[in-house]
């Protein structure tokens, strides 16, 4: 019997039929009696092998699976299977699909799972280094993925076969036996973030939008993403036993609730003139491209030469907590981060402006020493 694996996730076992092709002839001669006899001890022998196989699965001695499990279909259910969980085809449901996407440029449609060995691994490797972007379709020279692409894609693999080796599809992960050496790595993306003066003039300057300068505004201060802004109700604000206004909100991106208390200054930036009833959004946020299509015209117009999205607010609240003195562990917190080697990315650029701070006194008495020597 063999089993096999369904896209709906449904597994079926079946009898199967092994033809031997062997075959009995008259015995019309000696010759003809004694050829018959082999045959016969030939089929015996290997009906006896058949069943020796059987009764050691039955065992629990040995498994040996038979299931034809087509690679691209099953991180397709794991892409699908995403998005019936979270509903939003984001992230991990466009990452999967994208991952099916490169398979099938790398080895075709059909890819059975249990024939995943160290070469393929190795060949989609060296594959990633030259792919081309398939979000520009139609384009007769696509640009090729980025090195956190490529990352990406291949971290989302070996999610798969290391769920295939749960679901008990295949015993292990080829991946374990490539050399980390060679495994794609990410590259350190630019935090782009604002200084005080810049948001100073950001505030004097005029927006297409003022609930969108105000939402960032806020989250400058307060370093909340986007998706969290755009949900928070104005029953989430409420003030604590010691008088402390705090923001009670569920992150959406890890699923868990958070609780940060609000500045005065950020309160400022706050809507006014609203109904502030406790089921009302506060900030009524178009999507998330627009939002950054309008935030980018209101940086030129303030001749910020910086590439503004609405995430620059949350990396503007990290650096700016960290150099006015806040300890690395409470900024942490204040942003929600699960690791605290996220929020060091952010020390370092603190760091770093120090360095420039001091090193901007270079020269400045340099006509002054002159007279002293």
């Amino acid at each position: 019997p063999y089993t096999t694996l369904f896209r709906s996730g449904k597994v079926s076992t079946k009898k199967s039929y092994e033809f031997l092709k062997l075959y009995l002839i008259p015995e019309t001669t000696p010759a003809n009696r004694v050829a018959n006899e082999a045959t016969m001890r030939m089929a015996n022998t290997i009906k006896s092998k058949r069943i020796v196989d059987l009764q050691t699965q039955n065992s629990g001695l040995q498994i040996k699976k038979q299931s034809r499990v087509n690679l691209i279909d099953f991180v397709t259910e794991i892409a699908n299977k995403a998005f019936s969980d979270t509903n939003k085809k984001r992230s991990e449901y466009y990452t999967f699909h994208s991952l099916s996407y490169h398979l099938k440029l790398y080895k075709g449609d059909c890819v059975n799972i249990n024939e995943i060995d160290k070469d393929f691994i190795t060949g989609f490797i060296n594959y990633l280094r030259t792919a081309k972007n398939g979000n520009f379709e139609g384009q007769d020279k696509q640009p090729i993925i980025s090195q956190n692409t490529a990352h990406k894609l291949f971290a989302k693999l070996s999610t798969a076969l290391r769920k295939a080796v749960i679901d008990e599809i295949i015993n292990i992960n080829p991946i374990d036996k490539i050399d980390p050496k060679i495994k794609p790595k990410t590259k350190p993306s630019k935090r782009e973030y604002l200084t005080i003066d810049e948001i100073k003039i950001l505030i004097d300057t005029n927006c297409k939008r003022s609930d969108i300068k105000k939402s960032f505004l806020f989250c400058c201060l307060v370093g909340i993403r986007f998706e969290n802004v755009k949900n928070i109700k104005w029953g989430d604000i409420v003030t604590d036993s010691k008088g402390n206004t705090v923001l009670s909100y569920k992150q959406i991106k890890v699923n868990t609730f958070e609780t940060l208390q609000i500045s005065n200054e950020a309160m400022k930036f706050l809507p006014s003139g609203t109904s502030k009833k406790a089921a009302d959004k506060i900030y009524k946020l178009p999507k998330n491209e627009t939002t950054n299509n309008i935030l980018d015209t209101w940086a030129t117009d303030a001749k910020i030469n910086k590439k503004i999205t609405f995430h620059v607010s949350r990396h503007t609240a990290a650096t700016l907590q960290l150099s006015l003195g806040t300890p690395i562990e409470t900024v942490s917190k204040l942003l929600g981060h699960s690791k605290i080697s996220t929020t060091q990315i952010y020390a370092k650029i603190v760091d770093k402006n120090k360095v420039d701070a001091v090193n901007l006194q270079n020269g400045i008495f340099d006509k002054q020493v002159l007279k002293l020597l």
